[in-house]
């Protein structure tokens, strides 16, 4: 069982212990932060971000991963204890949006949250500098196996892996906006960047021989592309 802590962080204006109005005698359908698929009853989206959720999550779960047909789980924002990110997550399959922040998990991010294929929106950053670790191989594992993933979000998780090798980056349609990081220009294994229907602004760095294994760019930016032509391998292909 949960207790609630009083003592949320400020980010949570009006922090909100949920689930005390969860009453086994009403449909949970009506519960505070569930929602349910209209025609079916069945639970697709539970939000219980400042909640005050607090104590050991326990790595069963409970009824929680029994919940197939769960699309959007929002746990931000409470006090787990330095509780381990249970396996069991992956067994939610139909996931678009899995948020743990701030919510004191800690030790290794389990490799098993790669097999959730439909995810798109991942955020599992802590407040505890490097307390929440990816396995050596699992960013590679993010990075292979979640395709529809478009926004990653591993603020203070320490990734402890190397870029893996052969990998692409395809960021059409994902709303970026302002400067492009420096740093995405010395991703010496890219081999694929697609970059269009953005809205990017500035300019490319003068030094983009890190990209030494590029074979294809997507860009609409002309000018980047002017660039990219007089730096760039003669074998990268640029759109």
């Amino acid at each position: 069982m949960f207790t609630f802590n009083p003592n949320v962080s400020d980010i949570c204006s009006f922090p909100n212990p949920k689930t005390l109005s969860w009453n086994k005698s009403t449909d949970c359908c009506s519960w505070d932060g569930v929602h349910c698929e209209e025609m079916t009853g069945q639970v697709i989206e539970l939000d219980l971000r400042c909640s005050r959720l607090q104590g050991k999550f326990h790595p069963n779960g409970g009824s929680l991963f029994q919940l197939s047909n769960l699309k959007r789980l929002d746990l931000s924002y409470n006090n787990f204890f330095g509780s381990p990110i249970s396996p069991k997550f992956s067994e939610l399959s139909s996931l678009t949006h899995l948020d743990l922040s701030y919510s004191g998990f800690t030790g290794v991010f389990p490799a098993e949250i790669s097999h959730l294929s439909n995810l798109q929106v991942l955020r599992i950053w802590t407040v505890d500098p490097y307390g929440l670790r990816l396995g050596p191989y699992n960013f590679e594992l993010l990075l292979k196996n979640l395709t529809q993933l478009r926004y990653l979000d591993l603020y203070f998780v320490n990734i402890s892996s190397t870029i893996p090798l052969n990998f692409s980056l395809q960021l059409a349609h994902t709303q970026l906006h302002g400067v492009l990081p420096e740093r995405v220009f010395h991703l010496s294994n890219l081999e694929d960047l697609s970059l269009p229907y953005n809205s990017l602004t500035g300019q490319i760095p003068s030094n983009v021989s890190g990209l030494q294994n590029l074979l294809v760019l997507v860009i609409k930016q002309l000018e980047w592309a002017y660039t990219f032509l007089d730096i760039l391998s003669p074998v990268t292909t640029i759109f």
